[in-house]
């Protein structure tokens, strides 16, 4: 399919941000069209958490009605990646994996970050057991045994942040000047072990549970297992679209999601740091569909 006719504004990224942008500019009555694939982020959780009258529900309950209200007030969809971007001087044409072109006199990133998994984690288990934020998802394992598996100081982090849910915790760190830090030494005071080691392999048990096998030939059973950040931004389309990009790799964006060019937006984790959750970013996508509308009145 080549649709020449071009959209207000094309986003790309069908999460959090994105979709509560489309709500939006669906409303405002501007043509609308969201290319993403169906899977999200956290699409493997077992339900969102910290989100206001959103808490403890599913995630595909929640995306489903976000686009089913986006639809409801005329924007479409497409499901499929976007692989190429172009821009000219009045739009930017977009050509997905399937062959698609699109034509948007407005394009907003929205889908700025992709998951670099280590190797050794079982898929069955990310989202379930294995997680790498310290908030969402770390009270329902309340009373498990916690690991906390990273480079350094990051890892010594996310395990302080985990200690009042547990009284069997331990932090594997790659790097040997991580075991000195002062973090590494509060957790040890708290009866916590730290250990210069890594992950080789990891299987879960009947009981859901991780066994874990280290590098230093240490087996340990994990309840739960919090990795430092493995999320990269994703610049696939910024670089194509020449976008200047923040020391984060992440493209340079206003708290309004304007980017270096003038037609190109950036919302969710695109202008935020990795710490950017659920709301922060359904909040960022509200603010550059305010931008953009505000655009489009005052500009052409």
């Amino acid at each position: 399919m080549n649709d020449r006719i071009p959209y207000d504004v094309v986003i790309v990224g069908a999460g959090a941000a994105g979709l509560s942008a489309a709500v939006l500019l669906a409303r405002t009555k501007h043509r609308i069209l969201i290319i993403s694939l169906t899977a999200r982020r956290n699409s493997t959780a077992e339900v969102i958490n910290n989100v206001p009258y959103a808490h403890g529900t599913r995630p595909t309950d929640v995306f489903a009605k976000m686009e089913a209200d986006a639809k409801h007030y005329g924007a479409a969809f497409v499901w499929d990646a976007v692989d190429t971007a172009r821009a000219s001087a009045d739009s930017i044409e977009l050509v997905t994996r399937g062959g698609a072109s699109y034509i948007g006199r407005r394009l907003l990133l929205a889908a700025g970050t992709v998951n670099e998994m280590p190797s050794w984690v079982p898929m069955e288990a990310w989202g379930k057991a294995v997680f790498d934020c310290p908030y969402c998802h770390t009270y329902e394992h309340d009373g498990a045994a916690f690991v906390s598996v990273g480079t350094g100081e990051e890892a010594l982090k996310h395990a302080l942040l985990c200690q009042q849910y547990t009284k069997d915790l331990t932090t594997l760190v790659s790097d040997p000047d991580a075991a000195q830090h002062e973090f590494a030494d509060r957790l040890r005071m708290i009866g916590s072990r730290v250990f210069v080691d890594s992950v080789t392999s990891a299987t879960v048990l009947d009981s859901g549970k991780l066994r874990l096998l280290t590098a230093k030939g240490r087996e340990l059973i994990a309840g739960t297992v919090v990795l430092d950040f493995i999320i990269r931004p994703n610049q696939l389309l910024p670089r194509q679209l020449g976008l200047e990009l923040s020391p984060n790799g992440y493209p340079r964006a206003t708290p309004f999601g304007k980017t270096s060019h003038p037609r190109v937006y950036s919302a969710g984790n695109n202008p935020g740091s990795p710490y950017f959750m659920w709301t922060g970013a359904a909040c960022s996508g509200i603010n550059a569909a305010r931008q953009i509308c505000e655009d489009i009145a005052f500009g052409d």
